[in-house]
This record gives C-alpha cells, structure tokens and sequence, in this order.
C-alpha cells in the first residue's frame, strides 16, 4: 500500500512516468487527440518511435501522446514542470499542487478533488485521455483504473513514476531517469535534462548529519502507530540526511507496536503531515501518551516535520532531504 501526501518546491525533477503494466515491447498508440500541438507530434514521430523501460517493461511510442491524465499530485507537477500543459485534458487532487505550479492548472479539468481513493476508470475516461501518469501503483488496482494492459488496449498508456513500481527499492536517482524517459516520449529532452541537473544540484548539495541517528518514521495512528516501508523512498532520503530507519525490515506501509519503538529507542521522529491526522495534532499526542516518555525523541522533542507529497517521488525531494538534513542536525 502507498501513502498519498502534499509536498514541497524547489527542486525540479523527479520520477520517471513511463509505462508499466503491459507486456514488454508493446507498442502503444496514442487514442486520437482532440487539442494542440500537431507540429510536436509530426516531429517526434518523424524521428522514429520513442522506447522507454519502466516497472522492467519496455514501451514504444510511435507517436507522442496529446491528451494526459495525471492521477496524483506529484505527476501533475513532474508534467507541468516538462512544460506540457498544453496537452493536460484532466488532474487530480489540484488543490495540493505546489505554489510555482498553481497558475498553470487554471482551465485544466479536475476529474477529482482527491488521489484517495484514487480515481475509478470511468472518472478518468471522462476526460478522454490517451496516456495517464501516476505516482501511485494503487491508481492501476481493481478498485481504481484496473489493470495496465487493459488501459492500453483501450488505446490508453500508462506510466507510473518508477520510483513507485511494485518490488523496486527507491531513490532519488529514479526521479531523473523518468525526467529523461518522459522527455524523450514528448520530445523535450533539453528542459528534461535542466530539471534533472537542476534536482540532482539540490540533492547533491546536502551533508548527512553524522553519526546517524536513529528514525522512526510517524505515519498516523495512535493504538498501533503507522510507517511507511523502507522499500519507499523515505529510506533513500532518510540516509541522505544522517539518518536509519529504526524498522528496515518493514518493507510496505503497515503498523508496528509502541512497546517494539520504546526497545528500539529512535533519537528522532518524523511526522508525516497529513491531511486526516495533522502533524502538530500528533506531536501532541505522543508527547502525552505515557509508555514512549521515556523515548529519546520525545523526552528531547526531536520531531521533524515533513509534508506527506515531499516523501513521494517527485520535485520535492530536495525539499524534502533539505528539511530532514536540517532536523536530523537540531
């Protein structure tokens, strides 16, 4: 299971969006596009099909698609950043969207107010799209959009940023690969590769604190807590910062016990800020609940905020790792 959160600015890259969920070497075909931009598209595919790999499946695109769904907050930002707009015909959860991206959404249909739970087929179908992009696996699940292949026989593609594909372990590295793959797919590899540079500067310019502390990541709950699995992209950033997650062997979001925390003892908490259990509401409670007074991070009030969207895959995660470096160093 993956949480879905807002998130930061700054940084300018992000996952790769490419497909995943058909077989490999499919060849996709855009559904006919009802708006702009014939020129790019005679130009793309005047250079020959585009292939790209994702979730270890190989797509080729033989034209460049026209009409994109992005399905959560953080591809909506990854795809505006490319400079796509023009080719937007629906978004999800806008409201979240970072601020440098807010005025491109005006005139972009919302085809739902929230990514959970994440949109049905028939919600996306209403906007008529000839690729979707995602940052959540669960947008491709039964209860949602269904099956990937499925999608693509209905002349949709799919693409789902690649540091969210089932069984890969995340890192900041997979952000810039899907900036240079979506690049490629809509023929703007130069502003992909500014974006990459751009986001790799921010990363690159951060020193993990030493030695590193140990971190428990708060991701709601109160009579069992909530984590997110160190296979996320959490980890990778946690130890950019100076930090180890306390519960490696944790690998998908679930719930661990407050007796298994007090044992394990972390030096810092980070509180995932969330739109149904705020931050500043959790730091309270756990600084009242009894058994993990004696905690380090509590007894030392060793809490770090972060947005929920600026531990996903995406632009924020210089933000992001910024942030955290910055607490671990408190």
């Amino acid at each position: 299971m993956t949480t879905r959160m807002p998130i930061t600015a700054g940084a300018l890259a992000t996952v790769l969006l490419t497909g995943c969920g058909a077989q490999s070497g499919t060849t996709t075909t855009a559904a006919s596009p009802a708006t702009p931009s014939a020129v790019a598209s005679a130009a793309a595919s005047s250079a020959g099909p585009v292939q790209v790999t994702n979730c270890e499946s190989v797509y080729t695109y033989t034209k460049t698609p026209e009409r994109i769904v992005t399905s959560s907050t953080v591809a909506t930002e990854v795809v505006l950043a490319l400079g796509l707009k023009e080719r937007m015909a629906g978004t999800v959860a806008a409201k979240d969207i970072l601020d440098a991206y807010a005025a491109d959404l005006n005139g972009i249909k919302v085809i739902a107010e929230s990514a959970f739970p994440p949109p049905s087929r028939e919600v996306v179908y209403s906007a008529n799209p000839d690729m979707v992009v995602s940052g959540y696996p669960d947008d491709y699940g039964p209860k949602a959009m269904g099956d990937r292949a499925q999608l693509q026989k209905d002349g949709v593609n799919t693409h789902l940023l690649s540091a969210s594909c089932p069984g890969h372990t995340a890192n900041v590295e997979d952000t810039y690969t899907d900036l240079r793959d979506l690049g490629k797919i809509f023929n703007v590899e130069a502003k992909a590769e500014e974006l990459a540079t751009a986001l790799k500067s921010e990363i690159d310019a951060v020193t993990p604190r030493t030695p590193a502390l140990r971190v428990f990541d708060y991701a709601g709950g109160k009579e069992k807590p909530m984590m997110t699995g160190s296979t996320a992209l959490y980890d990778d950033l946690f130890e950019r910062a100076g930090g180890k997650n306390i519960f490696p062997e944790v690998t998908e979001f679930g719930q661990v016990s407050w007796e298994e925390i007090v044992k394990r003892d972390p030096e810092v908490i980070v509180v995932e800020d969330q739109a149904f259990e705020p931050a500043d509401a959790s730091i309270a409670w756990m600084r009242s609940y009894a058994p993990i007074r004696n905690v380090t991070a509590v007894k030392n009030n060793r809490f770090v905020v972060i947005p929920v969207n600026d531990l996903q895959p995406g632009l924020r995660s210089g933000r992001a790792l910024k942030a955290l470096a910055e607490g671990f160093a408190r």
